[in-house]
């Protein structure tokens, strides 16, 4: 994982003005950034002009992210290589946080030859 978060700046200039790309790298940088503690309570959905969508459970995790705001956004961009993410907007919705971290169940794997 370190050497995806190392190469997000490379991937990011050779991609150009890919908004999907662009997402995908915001959204690996605010896991590297929240860490495993902080992924469990928030996690990052998506990032549409320069806002960055963090979904948490309720009031009082938005409330302290909140006060984080800006030293979030400064290490984001640290880690981007380039201010792609300049405002986080902190969402309370539970249940999309319990489906992203919730892990898929992995699925039954078919021998070969049968059909």
């Amino acid at each position: 994982m370190e050497h995806l978060i190392k190469a997000l700046p490379a991937i990011l200039r050779a991609a150009g003005d890919s908004e999907e790309v662009a997402e995908a790298a915001a959204v690996a940088a605010w896991k590297h950034v929240a860490g495993t503690a902080l992924s469990r309570q928030a996690i990052a959905t998506t990032l549409t002009d320069g806002t960055m969508v963090v979904v948490v459970s309720d009031t009082i995790w938005q409330k302290q992210l909140e006060s984080m705001r800006a030293p979030l956004r400064q290490r984001l961009n640290g880690v981007l290589g380039q201010p792609l993410v300049k405002r986080l907007e902190f969402r309370i919705d539970p249940t999309a946080l319990k489906a992203g971290t919730e892990k898929p169940a992995a699925q039954p794997v078919e021998p070969k030859g049968s059909a």
